[in-house]
């Protein structure tokens, strides 16, 4: 029988039972009892010898102090015991709602076999090196393993007679030198723990790992161990978390959820299609409660959860329902999907765009299957018809080819209707031949406005070559100099998260008005991948370099070169365009006479009412 059933749970039995048993352990041979005992059965160690700093322990469990007994609850019990018969093994991934322990859990039983098996090595990881260790920060990782070996000013801790005689203790780095087990911490770092091999590596708040470094660290830990424990709530259905999680692989995965709480998971109920159903039948709901019919399953502390301050569908989803699509927010959302469709097209033509190479002439070439796709009616000249103006949206990728890289593409739009006319993506052409296609579509569409991303190297190749070939009609955007108060136009548009985002939701919010119809159905697939998770932008199918899911997929550039071509009709409205001269049109960039054309071009674009 294990010796855990008999102690009891309530906090004063509890502290009672504890001092009973260290009182009785006057001898070094009742106290190498109770030390086998405790190396044989983790529960009776953890809820006899083990204390949790809690700061809110008088809000959560009725004590005015902050040290507290750890007392299992039954699902704690269950999770222990899942883990522990699979520590060292193979993967264990742990999905948890909030304030459920998890940490002190992986903690304490990592702990546990520090203190009794002999070389244990265990690695610990979080998003920053602070939280894992800081002097005097009593939140980190390392802190918390400080606190069950030695408790915090004279309270909790284990016995003098029942520590390990011999520690070390530096920076990142806990050792037990009676029996060479040792505790490690780690930042995300490509280097983490690969000096050597260890037990098991817990990382902690896994799915808060900023995008790039999740999949870092699951590649340090990769050959690290064979026992990873990945503990997080869900933070959205994209990054290394997700996967792990969703990918089929030799994982024990722990849930532990809300309900299971004694405190939190009274009062129970749900509905179904807006019927109202009891679970916890033993509970008394006061008169005129207030039930949510939405077909969670939810309870008091849940409905109380919902109502506080800063509370919203996100956070709730996140921290309490552990729904990995509704703890992230997405740009274009199920509704507005649904929407879209209705707009998509086979396209009316598809083919080869060729060009001169000298002057960039453009002739279409239809085929059954060309990359270029069309949703737009050509005149008798072959060119597509005439509008108030086109514009066109790039996305430029290195052009380096392969499974797994970005594409290059172009997305025309029809100001006067709103509509997407066409598209071109490729993952072969490098920045400036993409350039040349692009310039001769532009041409090809009565010489369209053209924008493009210009970030990066890729982009700073198409932007130069986009200038060496004087096409004119192309978007700037405005700097201020704040030291001498002087604005300068650069061209091409450079993406922050804060203007990715602006242009993405601009977008969105134009397709559920109507003003922007979509045709692409690629195009819209993409736009359901883009999500707005920890302050950044992120397209959930390109955040890790390899994702065989997403293999021969574009990596969300159809939608930011449709973004910002939307982006882009706002500096051309449906106007009758400025005729030019073929002189007119070859002027070199920046020169005299270019400069003079701008200014009369905007002068009639004000008689036109442009702008």
């Amino acid at each position: 029988m294990s010796l855990y059933k008999l102690v009891p749970k309530g906090l004063k039995e509890n502290l009672e039972f504890r001092r009973d048993l260290l009182q009785w352990a006057d001898t070094i041979e009742r106290q190498r009892t109770l030390w086998t005992a405790c190396k044989h059965d983790v529960l009776f160690f953890i809820n006899t010898f083990c204390w949790l700093y809690e700061p809110r322990g008088s809000r959560l469990v009725g004590t005015t102090s902050n040290v507290i007994p750890f007392r299992t609850y039954k699902f704690q019990d269950r999770a222990f015991l899942e883990m522990d018969e699979v520590l060292g093994q193979h993967d264990i991934g742990v999905e948890k709602s909030r304030d459920l322990g998890a940490t002190w859990m992986f903690l304490t039983l990592f702990f546990h076999h520090w203190m009794f098996h002999d070389f244990s090595s265990f690695g610990i990881m979080s998003r920053t090196a602070d939280l894992v260790d800081k002097p005097g920060k009593k939140d980190t990782l390392m802190w918390k393993l400080d606190f069950l070996l030695n408790g915090d000013g004279g309270r909790g801790g284990l016995p003098a007679w029942m520590k390990p005689s011999k520690t070390y203790r530096s920076m990142m780095l806990m050792e037990n030198r009676d029996n060479g087990s040792t505790f490690e911490g780690a930042s995300t770092t490509e280097d983490a723990f690969r000096g050597g091999r260890k037990k098991a590596i817990a990382i902690d708040e896994y799915a808060a790992f900023p995008t790039g470094d999740d999949y870092k660290a699951l590649a340090a830990t990769q050959h690290a161990t064979d026992c990873r424990v990945f503990v997080s709530t869900p933070k959205g259905a994209s990054g290394a978390y997700y996967d792990v999680m969703h990918t089929p692989s030799n994982i024990k995965k722990i849930i532990l959820n809300w309900t299971e709480h004694p405190d939190r998971g009274v009062g129970l109920y749900t509905s179904k299609e807006g019927v109202l159903e009891i679970l916890d039948k033993e509970y008394k709901f006061p008169e005129g409660y207030k039930f949510v019919l939405d077909g969670k399953v939810r309870a008091p502390y849940y409905d109380q959860e919902c109502q506080r301050p800063g509370a919203t569908p996100q956070s709730i989803a996140q921290e309490l329902d552990r729904d990995y699509g509704g703890s992230e927010y997405q740009i274009f959302g199920k509704d507005l999907y649904e929407q879209g469709k209705s707009g998509l097209l086979r396209p009316y033509e598809q083919g080869i765009l060729f060009y001169d190479e000298e002057d960039l002439t453009p002739e279409f070439n239809a085929t059954t299957d060309g990359p270029f796709k069309v949703w737009c009616h050509r005149d008798s000249s072959g060119v597509p018809v005439k509008s108030g103006q086109y514009v066109i949206g790039c996305d430029i990728s290195a052009g380096l080819g392969g499974d797994y890289t970005s594409n290059s593409v172009l997305v025309a739009v029809d100001t006067v209707t709103g509509q997407q006319v066409a598209e071109f993506a490729t993952n072969t052409l490098r920045p400036e031949a993409f350039a040349d296609l692009t310039i001769a579509t532009a041409k090809w569409f009565n010489n369209a406005y053209l924008i493009w991303e210009m970030n990066g190297p890729p982009g700073g190749a198409y932007t130069k070559q986009v200038l060496e070939r004087n096409y004119g009609n192309i978007y700037y955007r405005e700097i201020e100099n704040k030291s001498y108060r002087k604005k300068t136009r650069n061209p091409g548009w450079f993406s922050t998260d804060k203007n990715k985002l602006a242009v993405l939701s601009q977008m969105s919010a134009a397709i559920q008005n109507g003003e922007y119809c979509i045709r692409s159905e690629k195009l819209l697939n993409e736009c359901r991948q883009y999500v707005y998770k920890q302050g950044k932008v992120v397209h959930s199918r390109s955040v890790k370099t390899q994702d065989d899911s997403a293999k021969g997929q574009a990596h969300g550039d159809r939608v930011i070169a449709a973004a910002i071509a939307w982006h882009a009709t706002k500096d051309r409205p449906a106007r009758k365009p400025v005729e030019r001269d073929a002189f007119e049109e070859d002027l070199p960039y920046g020169c005299m006479a270019w400069r003079l054309r701008e200014h009369e071009d905007r002068l009639a674009l004000q008689n036109n009412d442009g702008w």
